[in-house]
C-alpha cells in the first residue's frame, strides 16, 4: 500500500514538472527573436560613391582626412568633396537620400551655409558608419559636351504628346516637313520649330514640283512662308531631287528675296542607328568624344530621341548642356 501511494505522488511530480516546463517551453519559443539590421560601411560607401560618379566629380576633388574628434572612434577618415559651383549640393544630398530608401541608415545632414557648403552624416544601427564635408569651390569645374537636338516629326505624332516634352529640362527644336498635319499643329505647339524641305512634300499648297510652271512654284513658296513664317529657320536636303533638279536655284532666289537664307540639312549630324543598342552606344560616343569641344547638332527622329532622354538626362546630372541648335541664317 505504502509502494502505491509513493508511486501515486512520484506520478503527480512528474506530471507538475512537466506541466511547468511546457509553459515555459511556450514562453520563451515565442518570444520573438529581434534581428538588428544593420548596412555596412562598405556598402554605404559604395552607394555614396555611385550618387558622386553620377554628378561627375572628379577623384582629385575627394580627399580622405583622419578625425581629429573622439566621437569618430568607428571611423578612420572623413570625407572632404570639392563641387563645382553649377552643382546643387542639396539635389546631390537628395539624391544620396533616394539610393538608401527601404535601407536601415538614418541620414542628417547640416547646412553651413545658405544652398552650399553642408555636412552629411550616415548611421546605420546608431553607428556613425560615413561623414563628409561638402563644399564648393569657385576653382574647379567639370569638362563637359555640348550638344543640341532637332527632332524630325512625322505625321503620326500628336500634338499633345509633341507638347508633352516640353515638361523636359531639355533643350530641343523640332523639325517639319510642309504638310497639312504640320501646318494644323503650329498653333497647338509650345515649342520652337525648324522647316525641312526635301522629298516628303506632297501637299498641294507646298508641293515643289520641276513639271510645275514657274508662278505655280511661286505660289507654293509664297504659301510655305506665310503658313510657316519667315523668322524660323529653313533647310534642305542636299541629297533630294529638290535640291539637284533646275527648280532649286528658282526656289532659292524666291526664300532670298524675302530675307530668308535657306540652310544646307548637313549642317545637322544624323543621329540614328539600325538598334536602340546601337543608338545608345552612338550617342555615348558622342558625349565622350566631345567633352571640352565644339558641339554638334543633332538631327534624330522623334522614337529615338524618347529612347535616348534617359540618358540624356543622366549626362545632363554629369554637366553635360544641351543648347539650341546653332545654326546662323
Amino acid at each position: 500500500m505504502l509502494i502505491k501511494r509513493k508511486l501515486i505522488y512520484a506520478l503527480i511530480a512528474l506530471s507538475i514538472v512537466l506541466i511547468i516546463g511546457n509553459v515555459l517551453l511556450e514562453r520563451y519559443s515565442s518570444d520573438e527573436v529581434v534581428i538588428v539590421q544593420e548596412l555596412s560601411k562598405n556598402k554605404i560607401e559604395e552607394k555614396f560613391r555611385t550618387t558622386l560618379n553620377d554628378y561627375g566629380i572628379a577623384e582629385n576633388w575627394v580627399t580622405k582626412i583622419s578625425p581629429k574628434n573622439k566621437n569618430y572612434d568607428s571611423l578612420d577618415y572623413i570625407y572632404k568633396i570639392k563641387f563645382p559651383p553649377d552643382i546643387s549640393i542639396a539635389s546631390f544630398i537628395k539624391d544620396v537620400n533616394a539610393s538608401f530608401v527601404n535601407q536601415p541608415v538614418d541620414i542628417e545632414s547640416v547646412e553651413k551655409k545658405n544652398y552650399s557648403n553642408s555636412e552629411l552624416k550616415i548611421f546605420s544601427n546608431s553607428i556613425l558608419k560615413l561623414d563628409a564635408n561638402l563644399i564648393h569651390s569657385r576653382k574647379i569645374k567639370r569638362i563637359f559636351a555640348e550638344y543640341g537636338f532637332v527632332i524630325k516629326i512625322d505625321d503620326r505624332v500628336d500634338v499633345e504628346v509633341l507638347n508633352e516634352l516640353s515638361k523636359l529640362y531639355i533643350n530641343y527644336t523640332f523639325a517639319f516637313v510642309p504638310s497639312e498635319y504640320s501646318s494644323d499643329v503650329l498653333d497647338k505647339l509650345r515649342s520652337e520649330y525648324i522647316v525641312l524641305i526635301n522629298d516628303e512634300i506632297n501637299d498641294s499648297r507646298f508641293e515643289l514640283d520641276e513639271d510645275f510652271t514657274k508662278q505655280r512654284l511661286i505660289n507654293n513658296i509664297k504659301e510655305i512662308i506665310i503658313t510657316y513664317g519667315r523668322k524660323v529657320i529653313y533647310l534642305i536636303d542636299e541629297n533630294s531631287k529638290i535640291y539637284n533638279s533646275k527648280i532649286y536655284s528658282l526656289i532659292k532666289d524666291e526664300f532670298e528675296k524675302r530675307e530668308i537664307k535657306i540652310l544646307p540639312l548637313s549642317y545637322l549630324t544624323p543621329l540614328k542607328a539600325d538598334s536602340k543598342k546601337q543608338l545608345v552606344s552612338l550617342f555615348q560616343f558622342y558625349t565622350t568624344s566631345l567633352k571640352g569641344k565644339k558641339g554638334e547638332t543633332f538631327l534624330i527622329t522623334y522614337d529615338d530621341f524618347i529612347t535616348l532622354v534617359p540618358l540624356i538626362e543622366r549626362q545632363l546630372k554629369m554637366g553635360d548642356r544641351v543648347v539650341k541648335p546653332k545654326l546662323d541664317q
